[in-house]
Protein backbone atom coordinates (compact mmCIF):
# COMPACT_ATOMS: atom_id res chain seq x y z
CA UNK A 1 0.00 0.00 0.00
CA UNK A 2 1.92 3.27 -0.67
CA UNK A 3 2.08 6.04 1.51
CA UNK A 4 -0.35 9.26 0.74
CA UNK A 5 3.62 10.93 -0.04
CA UNK A 6 4.22 8.22 -2.66
CA UNK A 7 0.65 8.72 -4.15
CA UNK A 8 1.37 12.63 -4.42
CA UNK A 9 4.65 11.83 -6.03
CA UNK A 10 3.19 9.12 -8.15
CA UNK A 11 0.46 11.60 -9.26
CA UNK A 12 2.80 14.29 -9.58
CA UNK A 13 4.80 11.62 -12.10
CA UNK A 14 1.70 10.99 -14.21
CA UNK A 15 0.52 14.29 -14.84
CA UNK A 16 4.11 15.97 -15.85
CA UNK A 17 3.56 15.20 -19.90
CA UNK A 18 -0.25 15.99 -19.85
CA UNK A 19 0.28 19.76 -20.72
CA UNK A 20 2.81 18.59 -23.73
CA UNK A 21 -0.06 16.38 -25.11
CA UNK A 22 -2.89 19.18 -24.11
CA UNK A 23 -0.42 20.88 -26.66
CA UNK A 24 0.30 18.25 -29.57
CA UNK A 25 -1.53 18.92 -32.80
CA UNK A 26 -2.58 15.44 -33.75
CA UNK A 27 0.52 14.46 -35.60
CA UNK A 28 0.71 11.10 -34.87
CA UNK A 29 3.92 9.09 -32.60
CA UNK A 30 6.89 8.23 -35.09
CA UNK A 31 4.88 9.69 -38.07
CA UNK A 32 7.31 11.35 -40.63
CA UNK A 33 5.96 14.78 -41.14
CA UNK A 34 5.33 16.04 -44.80
CA UNK A 35 7.78 18.61 -46.32
CA UNK A 36 6.78 21.84 -46.25
CA UNK A 37 7.16 24.06 -48.90
CA UNK A 38 6.88 28.20 -48.41
CA UNK A 39 4.13 30.19 -46.20
CA UNK A 40 2.48 32.95 -48.15
CA UNK A 41 -0.24 34.65 -46.11
CA UNK A 42 -0.24 32.25 -43.28
CA UNK A 43 -0.87 29.59 -45.67
CA UNK A 44 1.69 26.73 -45.98
CA UNK A 45 2.06 23.70 -48.99
CA UNK A 46 2.80 20.69 -48.39
CA UNK A 47 4.25 17.79 -50.71
CA UNK A 48 1.68 15.28 -49.96
CA UNK A 49 3.77 12.99 -52.51
CA UNK A 50 1.03 12.85 -55.09
CA UNK A 51 0.99 14.95 -58.00
CA UNK A 52 -1.45 18.20 -56.45
CA UNK A 53 0.67 19.73 -53.94
CA UNK A 54 -1.55 19.90 -50.46
CA UNK A 55 -2.03 23.27 -48.64
CA UNK A 56 -1.99 23.82 -44.35
CA UNK A 57 -5.01 25.87 -44.00
CA UNK A 58 -4.45 27.59 -40.11
CA UNK A 59 -7.28 26.37 -37.90
CA UNK A 60 -7.83 28.02 -34.83
CA UNK A 61 -8.10 26.29 -31.90
CA UNK A 62 -11.10 26.85 -29.59
CA UNK A 63 -11.73 26.76 -26.09
CA UNK A 64 -14.31 24.24 -26.21
CA UNK A 65 -11.69 21.98 -27.81
CA UNK A 66 -9.25 22.65 -25.60
CA UNK A 67 -11.43 22.00 -22.61
CA UNK A 68 -12.79 18.98 -24.55
CA UNK A 69 -9.40 17.61 -24.36
CA UNK A 70 -8.34 18.33 -21.17
CA UNK A 71 -11.18 16.30 -19.84
CA UNK A 72 -10.41 13.56 -22.06
CA UNK A 73 -6.58 13.54 -21.16
CA UNK A 74 -7.36 13.84 -17.35
CA UNK A 75 -10.13 10.87 -17.40
CA UNK A 76 -7.47 8.79 -18.90
CA UNK A 77 -4.50 9.77 -16.75
CA UNK A 78 -6.93 9.18 -13.81
CA UNK A 79 -7.59 5.44 -15.21
CA UNK A 80 -4.03 4.57 -15.64
CA UNK A 81 -3.21 5.07 -11.59
CA UNK A 82 -2.88 2.37 -9.59
CA UNK A 83 -6.03 3.10 -7.44
CA UNK A 84 -8.06 5.80 -9.01
CA UNK A 85 -9.92 8.40 -7.09
CA UNK A 86 -13.79 8.03 -6.90
CA UNK A 87 -13.91 11.99 -5.48
CA UNK A 88 -13.22 13.49 -9.30
CA UNK A 89 -16.20 13.30 -11.88
CA UNK A 90 -14.62 15.08 -15.00
CA UNK A 91 -18.47 15.34 -16.64
CA UNK A 92 -18.91 17.95 -19.46
CA UNK A 93 -22.30 19.70 -20.01
CA UNK A 94 -23.58 22.52 -21.34
CA UNK A 95 -25.58 24.71 -18.40
CA UNK A 96 -25.79 27.07 -20.82
CA UNK A 97 -21.90 27.14 -21.55
CA UNK A 98 -19.50 24.01 -21.57
CA UNK A 99 -18.86 22.78 -18.01
CA UNK A 100 -16.28 20.64 -16.91
CA UNK A 101 -17.21 19.51 -13.40
CA UNK A 102 -13.88 18.49 -11.71
CA UNK A 103 -16.02 17.26 -8.05
CA UNK A 104 -18.73 17.76 -6.49
CA UNK A 105 -16.89 21.02 -5.61
CA UNK A 106 -15.08 22.33 -8.51
CA UNK A 107 -15.67 23.02 -11.99
CA UNK A 108 -14.35 25.06 -15.16
CA UNK A 109 -17.04 27.01 -17.47
CA UNK A 110 -15.67 28.54 -21.33
CA UNK A 111 -17.96 31.36 -22.60
CA UNK A 112 -17.31 31.25 -26.08
CA UNK A 113 -18.54 34.98 -26.55
CA UNK A 114 -15.94 36.54 -24.36
CA UNK A 115 -12.88 33.79 -24.48
CA UNK A 116 -13.13 33.31 -21.05
CA UNK A 117 -12.47 30.16 -18.46
CA UNK A 118 -14.31 30.61 -15.29
CA UNK A 119 -12.72 27.72 -12.68
CA UNK A 120 -14.99 28.16 -9.46
CA UNK A 121 -13.73 26.22 -6.60
CA UNK A 122 -16.64 25.74 -3.52
CA UNK A 123 -14.86 25.50 0.21
CA UNK A 124 -16.19 23.53 2.46
CA UNK A 125 -16.81 26.65 4.68
CA UNK A 126 -19.31 28.21 1.67
CA UNK A 127 -16.43 30.47 0.55
CA UNK A 128 -16.09 30.36 -3.28
CA UNK A 129 -13.35 31.29 -5.20
CA UNK A 130 -13.33 32.05 -8.51
CA UNK A 131 -10.47 32.72 -11.45
CA UNK A 132 -11.35 34.08 -14.40
CA UNK A 133 -9.00 34.01 -17.31
CA UNK A 134 -8.81 33.62 -21.25
CA UNK A 135 -4.93 32.15 -20.54
CA UNK A 136 -5.49 28.13 -21.21
CA UNK A 137 -1.86 27.67 -19.87
CA UNK A 138 -2.61 29.60 -16.26
CA UNK A 139 -6.10 27.19 -15.75
CA UNK A 140 -4.25 24.36 -16.93
CA UNK A 141 -1.75 24.93 -14.05
CA UNK A 142 -4.68 25.58 -11.59
CA UNK A 143 -6.82 22.50 -12.71
CA UNK A 144 -3.16 20.22 -12.76
CA UNK A 145 -2.49 20.90 -8.74
CA UNK A 146 -6.55 20.78 -7.95
CA UNK A 147 -6.45 17.46 -9.07
CA UNK A 148 -2.98 16.51 -7.68
CA UNK A 149 -4.52 17.49 -4.09
CA UNK A 150 -7.77 16.27 -4.53
CA UNK A 151 -5.86 12.74 -5.18
CA UNK A 152 -3.28 13.10 -2.48
CA UNK A 153 -6.30 13.78 -0.39
CA UNK A 154 -8.59 11.10 -0.94
CA UNK A 155 -5.88 8.33 -0.55
CA UNK A 156 -5.98 6.09 2.10
CA UNK A 157 -4.05 6.85 5.23
CA UNK A 158 -2.34 3.54 6.38
CA UNK A 159 -2.31 2.91 10.54
CA UNK A 160 1.66 1.98 11.51
CA UNK A 161 0.30 -0.96 14.34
Amino acid sequence: MHTPGQIQDDTKKAFKTLWSWLRRTGEGAGAAAPARGPAIDGVTAIDTGSREPGIVLPFPIRGEALLVKLAELLRRRIAELDSPSDSLTLLLSHTPYLRLSLDDDAYIEFDAHTAEYDLVIEAPSGTRMIIQTTDFDSLVTFVLQYVIERLSDSAPLEVAS
